[in-house]
């Protein structure tokens, strides 16, 4: 029965970590890839190829390439309020969506709108060098919000595994391993950048990959995803449908407010919105900080691919970890989030030393376990039908994570590039100790609250907050 019951677990994992996988490679080529060439375009439009060729590695242009830097941020961060102002927006429909219809249509509908904002940048990229190709990139990134992006995917993906996952037990499991897929895909994403850097072949090149490897991913979703309806949506009329995903989180609230859990719903995504805040809106800055520290962009592509190589390791070691030893998950987050507090200080005092930059890697590797194990923990607090509801919320704060973050990390690079140029990273640091904080308060809470180890969600029969059933209240901090 046992052996059943984990065959059917791995037969619906397989095809969402394929997805995730091939959504995270064809997304993290299509990063390099604009990245890069928002920085040449830039470049370009105020001078010659040999010029851009040399500015990132001849000191005697200093001035120039702040100057490039500055007005590239600019022009990320346009193309990052385009994409997150709508994405904020539809992440609520998709979640109810996902609710009311079934957990498969918002993984079709995300990856269906990366195919067409990959083909919109990839005619884009043909007028490199040009005005009309940062339009074209600001474009992509509006039609992108619609989909939600890669967050919405991921977070619709948890909610399908999880809600089809019957052992709550395998909860952090099952999103520890989608996390180590994700980090598969991201590792060869950056591999074929490198390969393809290497190459010196064209921008456009990368992101015809990205396209295929999107359809590829849509193949298997329409293919081997399966998911009951639980509402019949088309007898809705269209006010109805324009309201639910407010209604939604309206009853998520009240169903948590029923069940005492409120308190702890908001301590948690608060102390997931100060984790992510510079951890999501650092991925403009992280390409140009590294170009100023002289990487070039297989050099840049180099080390994120072994960064990611370390965090898929830390995350099977977390899987490994939670199957054979029954771990508070609110303790694991602590752990992560005061070992990824070592990699930003490396990173803000590096100096062009690029053996410091290459050190964070072991603290960066275990900064995941905060948002998986926070995930495992939200995942066990709502009942199932609320499942889309709450991780669409998660999806909702990491996009308000991308907005914000962006747009501060962005500003506070522009304005300390001249003299401190790593400050944005010490920034970071700060926000992360805002969120130990919450964690903190969560589990003072958890231990001096007797009514939190009794009162669970409607149809979930063990404690969310706790890996096991525990007698009392001291136990409950003691594994």
């Amino acid at each position: 029965m046992v052996e059943g019951s984990y065959s059917q677990w791995f037969r619906v994992l397989l095809p969402i970590c394929c997805i995730c996988f091939l959504y995270l490679c064809s997304f993290y080529l299509f990063l390099c890839a604009t990245n890069s060439l928002i920085y040449s375009t830039i470049c370009l439009l105020h001078a010659n190829e040999s010029f851009c060729a040399e500015i990132d590695q001849n000191k005697t242009l200093r001035a120039s390439q702040e100057t490039i830097q500055k007005e590239s941020s600019q022009w990320s961060l346009y193309g990052t309020l385009s994409f997150a102002i709508v994405a904020c927006f539809i992440s609520p429909f998709y979640g109810s969506l996902s609710d009311i219809k079934n957990r498969k249509i918002p993984i079709v509908l995300t990856i269906s709108n990366g195919i067409i904002t990959g083909l919109i940048i990839t005619i884009g990229s043909v007028y490199q060098g040009t005005k009309i190709c940062l339009l074209f990139y600001i474009f992509a990134n509006i039609v992108s919000g619609f989909g939600g992006g890669s967050l919405l995917l991921i977070s619709s993906c948890f909610g399908y595994a999880t809600d089809s996952c019957t052992d709550k037990g395998r909860h952090t499991q099952t999103i520890a391993l989608i996390e180590a897929a994700l980090n598969l895909g991201v590792v060869l994403g950056y591999l074929l950048c490198t390969f393809v850097f290497e190459l010196h072949t064209k921008i456009w090149h990368i992101l015809l990959v990205h396209v295929l490897l999107l359809a590829l991913a849509l193949l298997i979703s329409l293919v081997f995803l399966r998911s009951q309806a639980i509402i019949d949506f088309s007898s809705m009329n269209l006010w109805t449908k324009i309201k639910r995903p407010f209604v939604d989180i309206r009853d998520l609230f009240v169903d948590l407010k029923h069940n005492q859990l409120i308190i702890s719903f908001i301590i948690l995504f608060l102390s997931l919105f100060f984790y992510e805040l510079f951890r999501m809106g650092l991925s403009s800055t992280y390409y140009l900080y590294l170009h100023r520290m002289s990487f070039n962009d297989t050099q840049y592509a180099a080390y994120f691919t072994c960064e990611q190589i370390a965090t898929c390791l830390a995350l099977i070691f977390l899987a490994l970890l939670r199957r054979n030893w029954q771990i508070n998950d609110l303790y694991l987050c602590i752990v992560g989030l005061c070992l990824s507090l070592v990699g930003p200080m490396l990173f803000a005092f590096a100096y062009n030393n690029k053996g410091m930059i290459f050190g964070a890697i072991p603290s960066n590797m275990f900064g995941i376990y905060f948002p998986v194990c926070l995930r495992a923990v939200i995942a066990r607090l709502v009942p199932e039908r609320d499942k889309g509801k709450a991780f669409s919320f998660v999806a909702l704060i990491q996009n308000l994570d991308i907005l914000l973050g962006t747009i501060t990390c962005i500003e506070i690079y522009r304005s300390s590039i001249s003299f401190f140029a790593g400050l944005v990273f010490i920034i970071s640091i700060v926000t992360k100790l805002i969120a130990l904080v919450l964690i903190l308060i969560q589990i003072f809470c958890v231990s001096h609250t007797p009514q939190l180890s009794i009162i669970v969600p409607l149809d979930v029969v063990e404690n969310p907050l706790l890996d096991v059933q525990l007698n009392s209240d001291d136990e409950l901090l003691n594994p």
